[in-house]
């Protein structure tokens, strides 16, 4: 079963003008899984694993804001260390959690959206009675050096993509194609398992307008205010958590597992062998197997 036409949510507005959130919801029966992508990303990163699980699951993919095809708004009214940061993400999710309904629901993610999952938990604590556990994918955890293309993105070259001549000139040069190239191949650990399309599917989302400007506030502001707040409140975490990371992830790699475990002492931790940052996409198998085999969702 493919996931099916995206449902649009207002989360906002800007100028007088609503800000849209795109998703995709299942509505099968079954215990609600909300699924979040990562930076740069979109919904389609879950395309793999839908048809996996939405038998026994109520599949929800949202496209974060300025991702995917949900609004890209300019949010200059907002403080620009607000501007597509982890606190607006959260607060569009606590909007469409409430829009749904979802009296339980795991809230599972990669990378950025695994980290988000995680700080949901962490930061809105009037959403716990609905968290029935955390499912985390190489989740974005822990301060690290950012990754050389994030580091990019965040800097001059990713304000010179938001310059129209200059992302024609980028685009032409093969400039876009080969830093797409490079991070693709950086996320996956078989370079083979990479979905057919899927760079030109990004260099193609990158053209349009708003993402450039998008992708670089969001990258500007990936990590959060107050960490040292937060890694505290990871020992507080009460609910249950399942934290797959693939073993050779050279973005977030899987030291931070064993981090998290410390931190987390009931949380259950695995390894994939083989696989690298995304496991939904490289692993598809593996991550709807662990999912379906979790109780949380099993026995929700």
């Amino acid at each position: 079963m493919i996931p099916p036409p995206p449902q649009s949510l207002v989360v906002g507005d800007e100028e007088g003008r609503p800000i849209h959130m795109a998703y995709q919801d299942s509505r099968t029966p079954g215990p609600a899984l909300l699924l979040l992508h990562g930076l740069f990303d979109q919904r389609g990163t879950w395309d793999l694993v839908w048809p996996l699980l939405v038998g026994r699951f109520r599949l929800i993919a949202p496209d974060l804001v300025g991702f995917g095809e949900s609004g890209k708004p300019r949010l200059r009214q907002h403080p620009a260390c607000h501007r597509y940061s982890l606190d607006m993400h959260a607060g569009h999710l606590v909007r469409l959690i409430g829009h749904l309904g979802l009296e339980r629901v795991v809230l599972g993610g990669n990378s950025l959206g695994g980290g988000l999952a995680l700080y949901l938990w962490c930061t809105q604590p009037q959403l716990r009675p609905a968290i029935a556990g955390l499912a985390l994918f190489d989740p974005a955890s822990y301060p690290q050096p950012l990754p050389g293309y994030v580091r990019q993105m965040a800097g001059w070259p990713g304000a010179l993509l938001d310059q129209r001549p200059l992302q024609w000139l980028a685009l032409r040069l093969g400039l876009t194609r080969r830093l797409v190239d490079q991070t693709l191949r950086r996320c996956f650990a078989d370079p083979a398992k990479i979905p057919p399309g899927a760079a030109e599917g990004i260099v193609a989302r990158l053209q349009e307008p708003g993402v450039s400007y998008a992708y670089r506030q969001a990258a500007r502001n990936l990590m959060p205010a107050d960490w040292e707040g937060l890694l505290r409140s990871y020992r507080e975490v009460s609910c249950p958590v399942l934290a797959l990371w693939g073993e050779e992830d050279r973005v977030v790699p899987a030291a931070f597992a064993h981090r998290l475990q410390g931190d987390m002492p009931h949380a259950s931790v695995r390894l994939i062998p083989g696989c690298g940052h995304a496991p939904q996409l490289e692993c598809p198998a593996e991550v709807a197997g662990a999912l379906a085999a979790w109780p949380p969702l099993v026995g929700a």
